[in-house]
């Protein structure tokens, strides 16, 4: 049986809907005009809901708590545990590399007092955010692994809640948003390949210390982590624990074959 031409990520439709949403945004967004007006107008939009909430969801993009996330996955789907760790890779150095080389100014350091901020005040680095692409470098990867489409939707769309936090907690304007969205899409195309390519999630070796790794990563949440958001400490907690629980439960073997998802 012939090999198909396309891997099956590239094959799942709603795997492409970050760039569809986001290309489009950059041109318009580009102009500071539209830039600034869009952000004044889901900021002030936003405050209209209660800052524990935006909290909640703007911590979802957070490096340590995307890893906990990824914990429910390890048993059963360990294919895609790894194709977010490859990711990471590279949306560390795009993210990070952009941050530096751009060094735009924050809205809060632009507007001021205008802005609705939650949490720090930050000034710099704004392009691209930050906790857009983490959040869908996860996204992106289980959209084109998961084999429930409704799933793949839901979780896209609550990456899409993160970047939308962003604003609404003051730390970015809508284009670094959109930025964001395109880095996690680039950044999860690159791990899904070389997950497919190269690794082999399957070997206890390898399964065994990304699951401690990430357990480690769950309790360290649990005890003590400052995310720079205080209000959503216990929800925080509450999901700690709650990725803890489920994947300490008995009764769920590991998966002795993963679909070829990547």
């Amino acid at each position: 049986m012939h090999r198909p031409y396309l891997p099956s990520f590239a094959r799942h439709p709603y795997f492409w809907l970050p760039p569809i949403v986001a290309l489009p945004l950059l041109w318009p967004l580009a102009n500071t005009v539209n830039n600034h007006a869009l952000f004044l107008m889901l900021n002030g939009l936003a405050a209209l809901l209660p800052d524990w909430f935006w909290s909640d969801a703007t911590v979802l993009g957070d490096t340590l708590v995307a890893l906990c996330l990824a914990l429910p996955l390890v048993r059963r789907r360990p294919d895609l545990v790894v194709a977010a760790l490859l990711a990471s890779l590279p949306a560390t150095l795009i993210s990070h590399g952009l941050k530096d080389a751009l060094d735009m100014a924050r809205p809060f350091a632009v507007l001021g007092n205008a802005v609705h901020v939650i949490g720090p005040h930050l000034t710099a680095g704004s392009f691209p955010s930050g906790h857009t692409t983490t959040a869908f470098v996860l996204a992106s990867v289980l959209a084109a692994g998961l084999n429930s489409r409704s799933a793949a939707l839901g979780v896209l769309l609550l990456a899409l809640l993160v970047g939308m936090a962003r604003i609404a907690v003051g730390a970015h304007w809508p284009l670094d948003i959109a930025g964001g969205i395109l880095c996690g899409w680039v950044s999860a195309l690159i791990g899904l390949y070389l997950a497919r390519r190269y690794a082999n999630p399957g070997h206890a070796a390898v399964r065994e210390t990304i699951r401690f790794f990430l357990i480690a990563c769950a309790v360290y949440l649990f005890v003590h982590y400052d995310s720079g958001y205080p209000l959503a400490r216990p929800f925080e907690q509450a999901l700690s624990l709650g990725v803890l629980v489920y994947h300490l439960l008995p009764g769920w073997p590991f998966a002795k074959h993963t679909p070829d998802s990547c």
